[in-house]
């Protein structure tokens, strides 16, 4: 990992003139966002492409040109070494969690009404905020909860679930949410020695050799052109949101960044809208309005503790020696400041 050289370091002497980081925190979410905004780009193209050519065929292929894309991308930060850390046993688990969250929600797609089966699985931040307080000892606001309710209530409203579609296959899009969930809480034991583009291309090769498997029950055909274009564009933007969302959920906490997944409605529906034609509807619109004001509220929350963290911290930038311990640690803080805000 490159350092910043000794003269790009900003003058202690001058604190004034240094303007402010971006937080981890805030990263954390504006990489949140990012990724959606790929996932959506992705699913758009490999929706495009299983006109042509079979579920398992499109999933392998976009897999294996995102893991090369991942390769690409190790090998010019110089993460070769670290290459091993693929198959370490927490990003194994990682990687299998996804696989897993993939097809089981692809399997109920192919039996279930879209809007329900979406429904069902937006359940997956709500899953993942409650798995956070026991597995990661997170606290989680009333304010945090609000958002992430309004934004299901929003997810909701755009889908409109038939309540005759609730049957026991409605159990597959519900253990892919849990699925998900377990895996964004899991992402965050990964250790930081491990860059996010091992853990993308470790996911990619679990994705390929499950894909690989259904070559068994379906007939894989050779694509056409404009069809490997989409899955070359689906496999890139899938590349990307996986970085993305690793860097999300190592850098932020899990329930500041998971109502933000309910953009992928507002993304699907934009989407469907200039790509298949779809027109939403009064419904739709009010659902949308909810989405996108719970995400945003959740990035105003995260902006005033941020700054409340930051503003505690001001009187302790410049820690004076301690007697008898020798001077404080360069970015060393009071127990108290680095305690993060209330929600």
């Amino acid at each position: 990992m490159n350092r910043l050289p000794q003269s790009a370091k900003p003058d202690s002497a001058h604190p004034a003139a240094a303007k402010p980081a971006m937080s981890g925190t805030v990263k954390g979410l504006v990489a949140m966002a990012l990724s959606m905004a790929l996932f959506v780009t992705n699913d758009t193209f490999l929706k495009l492409s299983i006109r042509e050519i079979p579920l398992g065929e499109a999933l392998g292929l976009r897999s294996f040109l995102a893991g090369i894309v991942l390769f690409m991308l190790i090998v010019r930060a110089g993460d070769l070494p670290a290459l091993r850390y693929a198959f370490h046993p927490r990003v194994v688990m990682r990687s299998t969690l996804d696989t897993l969250t993939t097809f089981v929600y692809v399997a109920a797609l192919s039996v279930m009404a879209i809007a329900s089966s979406t429904t069902i699985y937006m359940a997956t931040p709500l899953i993942t905020t409650a798995l956070a307080v026991p597995m990661l000892g997170e606290k989680v606001g009333w304010r945090s909860w609000c958002a992430i309710v309004v934004g299901f209530c929003g997810a909701v409203i755009v889908t409109r679930p038939d309540p005759s579609t609730f049957e026991a296959i409605a159990i597959l899009p519900l253990l892919a949410a849990l699925f998900g969930a377990i895996r964004d809480v899991s992402t965050r034991g990964i250790g930081r020695e491990i860059p996010g583009t091992v853990v993308g291309f470790s996911g990619t090769l679990v994705l390929c050799a499950t894909a690989a498997v259904f070559m068994a029950w379906e007939s894989w055909t050779l694509p056409s052109v404009t069809v490997m274009a989409y899955i070359v564009a689906s496999g890139v933007a899938f590349a990307g949101g996986t970085l993305c969302l690793v860097f999300a959920f190592r850098n932020a906490p899990v329930a500041s960044v998971s109502p933000l997944r309910y953009l992928l409605v507002f993304g699907a529906l934009v989407s469907g809208y200039f790509v298949f034609g779809d027109l939403p509807d009064a419904w739709t619109t009010v659902g949308m309005a909810l989405v996108v004001g719970a995400g945003l509220y959740a990035v105003h929350r995260e902006h005033v503790k941020s700054r409340a963290a930051r503003r505690a911290a001001a009187p302790a930038a410049v820690p004076a020696a301690v007697p008898g311990l020798g001077a404080a640690a360069p970015g060393c803080r009071p127990a108290a400041a680095c305690a993060p805000a209330r929600d």
